[in-house]
């Protein structure tokens, strides 16, 4: 009973697809945002692999979606669970599980 509640539930809160994630993830090429080396709070491009820092500090992931129109990035995470955000939808698209972005 307890896992035909659970699958329920993540139904209900499934994202909805996006078109624009892409099947493979391109992996970051830097350690620290490209443009002012912030070491936090990191978004990698899944187009090319730059890595820029959040809105929360310069925004230089949103810079390069503006600058170049890849629109899917997720967080950069040293282990766990990291997000997938479309700048195009605008929204949440997923999670990824991984040992590092």
């Amino acid at each position: 009973m307890g896992e035909m509640m659970l699958k329920k539930l993540r139904d209900v809160f499934a994202l909805p697809v996006c078109d624009h994630v892409p099947e493979t993830h391109a992996g970051a090429r830097a350690d620290t945002c490209e443009e002012c080396g912030s070491r936090f709070n990191l978004r990698v491009c899944s187009t090319c692999g730059h890595v820029g820092c959040c809105d929360s500090q310069y925004g230089h992931a949103r810079v390069h979606y503006h600058e170049t129109g890849h629109p899917v990035m997720r967080a950069k995470t040293a282990i766990g669970r990291g997000f997938i955000w479309c700048y195009t939808d605008n929204r949440y698209v997923g999670e990824r599980e991984s040992a590092a972005a």
